[in-house]
This record gives C-alpha cells, sequence and structure tokens, in this order.
C-alpha cells in the first residue's frame, strides 16, 4: 500500500490548483493509499495555522474526507473521535488523539498536562 503525504491531502481537500489538485484526486480515489497520523497531523496543522480555517470547519471536512474515501488511517475510530473533540475543544491535535485513544481503544493516558488529565477524567467518568 502506497503512503501520501500532508500535500496530497490538501491540495485534495482545498482543490486550490488545477493540476495538483486532479492529481491528488488520481492519488487517492483511483487507489488504496494510508494516511500515516503523523501526516493527518500535518494537514491539521496546515489548515489551521497557514489557512486560518476554524477548526470546526477542519474537523468536519477530515470526518467527511474519511468517511468518502478509501483511505487507510491507523487507529481510524480513535483519531475520527479526536477529530471530533479537536472541533468542540481548544485542545492541541494530538492531544485529542490522545483523548480518542482513551475513548474508543480504551488506553490509559499518562500525562503532566493538568487541563488534558481534568478533562480525560471527565471523559471517563462520564462514560462509567
Amino acid at each position: 500500500m502506497q503512503i501520501v503525504d500532508a500535500n496530497i491531502i490538501l491540495r485534495y481537500i482545498l482543490n486550490d490548483h488545477e493540476n495538483l489538485s486532479l492529481r491528488a484526486r488520481q492519488i487517492i480515489d483511483e487507489q488504496m493509499v494510508e494516511i500515516p497520523i503523523e501526516v493527518l497531523c500535518e494537514v491539521v496543522f496546515v489548515l489551521s495555522s497557514v489557512y486560518r480555517i476554524d477548526r470546526v470547519i477542519i474537523g468536519m471536512t477530515l470526518i467527511e474526507f474519511f468517511e468518502n474515501t478509501s483511505c487507510e488511517l491507523p487507529h481510524k475510530n480513535a483519531v475520527v473521535k479526536g477529530l471530533e473533540i479537536y472541533s468542540k475543544n481548544n485542545f492541541d491535535f494530538v492531544d485529542c488523539i490522545l483523548i480518542g485513544y482513551s475513548t474508543e481503544d480504551e488506553k490509559e493516558v499518562y500525562t503532566f498536562d493538568e487541563k488534558l488529565f481534568k478533562f480525560l477524567l471527565k471523559v471517563k467518568n462520564n462514560e462509567n
């Protein structure tokens, strides 16, 4: 299976370059590709910091992207949960993925980040 980088995903989503966006669509739509979580983190970073797209739009767009393409994403349920949390909270995307691991993969997350720790406790207590 092939891996794509952030530029392929960005051109696909933004459709902002006639040739490159078309090529990105061909790559993603015509074959099975994997998107490493590191690449997705870069996509979120670029969309938020360079393009200044609101986190709600980023979350919805990327969730829709994964629903409508055959792209493979490691820990997909946890990462999609992370995107949902990212769109509704003011956490870094990586912290949101950690919350997704906690809720979807039932992983214990250790952190010194007090805000993240409190949120993880809140989520855990609401599930029980």
